[in-house]
């Protein structure tokens, strides 16, 4: 056996064997194998994440800013988008009067 791996024993309900154990069916490959797999695909997932995303700062200045148009305007805090003008629809937050 390769002397970087680790023998480990893990403690499964029945669901979780049971979605092991067809999985390995149907890959034809062992529990074991899968479970590698699983951990693998997860611990590559979170490699994917790129820390200057602005989703990660949006809960900082959020906080600071007060906003609390966050749900509708999210794409311009986000992404500094501006909004698409479509009728007469004002964007919450954005000033201006558009009545006259």
């Amino acid at each position: 056996m390769d002397k970087n791996r680790y023998r480990t024993q893990l403690y499964l309900d029945e669901t979780q064997y049971r979605f092991l154990r067809e999985t390995a069916a149907r890959y034809e490959t062992s529990i074991a194998a899968v479970v590698r797999d699983l951990i693998d695909k997860e611990m590559g997932s979170m490699e994917s994440v790129d820390e200057d995303d602005p989703l990660f700062r949006i809960s900082q200045s959020a906080v600071r800013t007060g906003r609390t148009d966050g749900s509708v305007a999210h794409d311009r805090y986000i992404y500094r988008q501006q909004p698409q003008q479509s009728g007469d629809q004002q964007v919450p937050g954005e000033g201006g009067d558009r009545s006259s």
